[in-house]
């Protein structure tokens, strides 16, 4: 009797409580921890279990603070995932789908995202520190406020990313497509851009001293204001560049 009487005064006060104050859960619950995601459908939100691995499918997951070291998920697909505030340090995402996650307020340090597709992504506020990210994809990415020191953007495609007031100081952009790219109030500092193609960027009142624009393509693009002291400019296409 006491049983039932409580199951009839829990479906009381869930009738009476606005939907927005309702939490459901799952009947196989499982606790948060290191192997354990929320994945949200359109009727519930769930725990899930699951294993971090090669070619893992992660898609359209849920978490808040995950912590992930010295992993491997190369080739996992993890479109339209939430990982905000995520502490991702030494994990092998190359090849992995992250398009559309959202991944705002991360630290991915050292972590090996070569070739990974991140269009779409929301990459805002995240420190990639001594992150690979050569050939990877990132047009439609949002990360403005994002810091990259020491970031290889090697054959990386940024074609129109906003990539203004960002902190990349000592990033490799060797080759990469920063066609229509805005990077203006970009701290650049022995930045290595060459062969990049620059055309009709924005790199206004940004600081690139002591990097280098070598073979780069800077047709049509908007330097008024760019620190070059020190810089090597023997870039083509503009007035900007010697030789």
């Amino acid at each position: 009797m006491q049983a039932n009487y409580k199951i009839i005064l829990f479906l009381a006060i869930a009738l009476a409580l606005p939907t927005s104050q309702m939490t459901v859960f799952a009947a196989d619950y499982t606790p948060y921890n290191s192997s354990t995601m929320r994945t949200s459908t359109h009727t519930q939100t769930k725990f899930c279990p699951y294993n971090f691995s090669v070619n893992s499918d992660l898609t359209n997951c849920t978490t808040y603070g995950l912590v992930i070291h010295d992993k491997s998920l190369k080739g996992a697909n993890l479109s339209g995932s939430i990982f905000t505030s995520a502490d991702i340090y030494n994990v092998n995402l190359s090849h992995a789908n992250l398009q559309n996650a959202t991944l705002r307020g991360s630290v991915i340090a050292s972590a090996d995202l070569s070739y990974a597709d991140l269009r779409g992504a929301d990459l805002r506020g995240i420190n990639f520190y001594h992150s690979n990210l050569e050939g990877a994809d990132l047009r439609g990415a949002k990360i403005t406020g994002s810091i990259f020191p020491s970031v290889n953007f090697e054959d990386a495609n940024l074609q129109g990313v906003v990539f203004s007031q960002t902190k990349s100081e000592l990033a490799n952009f060797l080759d990469a497509n920063l066609q229509d790219v805005d990077m203006s109030q970009a701290e650049l500092l022995g930045a290595d851009f060459t062969g990049a193609n620059l055309q009709d960027a924005d790199l206004h009142n940004s600081d690139l001293a002591g990097g280098s624009l070598a073979q780069a393509n800077l047709s049509g693009a908007n330097v008024g204001g760019l620190d070059t002291a020190g810089a090597d400019l023997s870039c083509h296409g503009h007035q900007i560049c010697i030789g």
